[in-house]
């Protein structure tokens, strides 16, 4: 009879703590406050794991639940059904039905077919199928097929698909419609209200806004011109500018002689171009160049650095002339017949020479043509 007495008391004591650790949440999942698995269904929740949120969920190799709301921690795999909020980490990867909030930490991924609100780091991807907001961090991808805000870092590839507010940091960065900027090798952009840094840069659409930094930017209605011009060392230079007219590129070759022998040169600089009026432009251009003698493809210390500021005048809406000085700092390692220098150098105002170089600086001009694509 004692023993009944226990047995019932024990039994009332454990409905008790049942029903208050059991309650509805807002997407029809029972509330826990714990939950244990080794690996599913081997666990405190058994099979119907998936019908519960838990405030702290333990999983020893991998677990099933209906959500967190609060901690989860998994060996291997953590997957839940419903929302995750606050913070979950995994040894290999975290994965979501529903929408997260808070921190997600996992060694290889954190994939959610729901919004990611907050931070997730990931050794290898981090993919949402919505809206991401916040911190995401990679070792290889970060991919949004939704639109997103904040900051997305990555070893390899940052891609979004639809529009988005903050910055992507990667090798490779791939946005539809991004405010804000983008710093990788490659860099693209449908629409860019902001600027890119990189070796590559592409502006689809509308770059009215946009403000490409790199080695070879190609921006849809941008700025590409060849300009053929004179000056007083280099006697012909062909040059290549892309970008836009606020800042772009050059891409520089050129031919002279020098003591009846010829002289190669070819280099890359930057500009930007100042609006004067509508056929009137001042462009601000700073370039440096290697100099070939006589067929020496791979000099010593042999290189023009310029500083050129050029008045332009559009003749057609295509065509314009252009004249200006320029400011240039030659340093040389090459000698012909016992004298420093490989080009024609009109005069010095400064000079100076090292153990196994020279150093001359002249202000100089360019004037020449140019055809804008």
């Amino acid at each position: 009879m004692k023993t009944f007495k226990i047995i019932i008391l024990g039994s009332a004591l454990i409905i008790s703590n049942a029903q208050n650790l059991l309650s509805q949440t807002l997407d029809g999942k029972e509330s826990r406050k714990i939950q244990v698995t080794f690996a599913y269904p081997i666990g405190s929740a058994g099979t119907a794991s998936r019908n519960y949120s838990n405030n702290l969920s333990l999983n020893v190799l991998y677990g099933l639940n209906g959500g967190v709301n609060g901690f989860e921690f998994g060996s291997l795999w953590n997957h839940n059904d419903g929302e995750v909020k606050w913070m979950q980490v995994a040894g290999l990867a975290n994965t979501t039905n529903g929408n997260s909030q808070g921190l997600i930490i996992s060694g290889i991924a954190n994939i959610n077919s729901g919004s990611i609100v907050g931070a997730d780091i990931s050794g290898v991807l981090n993919y949402s199928h919505k809206y991401l907001s916040g911190v995401h961090i990679a070792g290889v991808a970060n991919i949004g097929l939704d639109s997103s805000k904040g900051a997305l870092v990555s070893g390899v590839l940052n891609f979004t698909k639809g529009s988005s507010k903050g910055f992507q940091v990667s090798t490779v960065n791939v946005a539809n419609d991004l405010e804000g900027f983008q710093v990788g090798v490659l860099n693209f952009s449908k629409r860019l209200k902001g600027f890119q840094l990189g070796v590559i840069n592409i502006i689809k659409e509308d770059s009215e806004k946009a403000l490409p930094l790199g080695l070879i930017s190609i921006v849809k209605d941008g700025f590409y011109e060849f300009d053929l011009t004179a000056g007083e060392a280099i006697y012909s230079n062909l040059n290549y500018k892309m970008g836009v007219e606020r800042f772009y590129t050059i891409f520089k070759v050129g031919y002279s002689r020098y003591q009846e022998k010829p002289v190669y040169n070819y280099g890359w600089g930057i500009g930007t171009g100042i609006f004067l009026s509508d056929r009137q432009r001042l462009n601000i251009e700073v370039s440096a160049s290697q100099i070939c003698y006589n067929y020496n493809w791979n000099p010593k210390h042999n290189g023009l650095n310029k500083l050129d500021l050029n008045y332009r005048f559009y003749i057609l809406d295509n065509l314009s002339f252009l004249i200006g000085p320029s400011f240039n700092v030659y340093i040389t390692g090459e000698s012909v017949n016992g004298k420093y220098g490989t080009i024609n150098i009109p005069y010095t105002f400064y000079e100076h020479e090292y153990a196994d170089k020279k150093l001359f600086s002249w202000i100089g001009f360019n004037a020449g043509i140019s055809i804008k694509l």
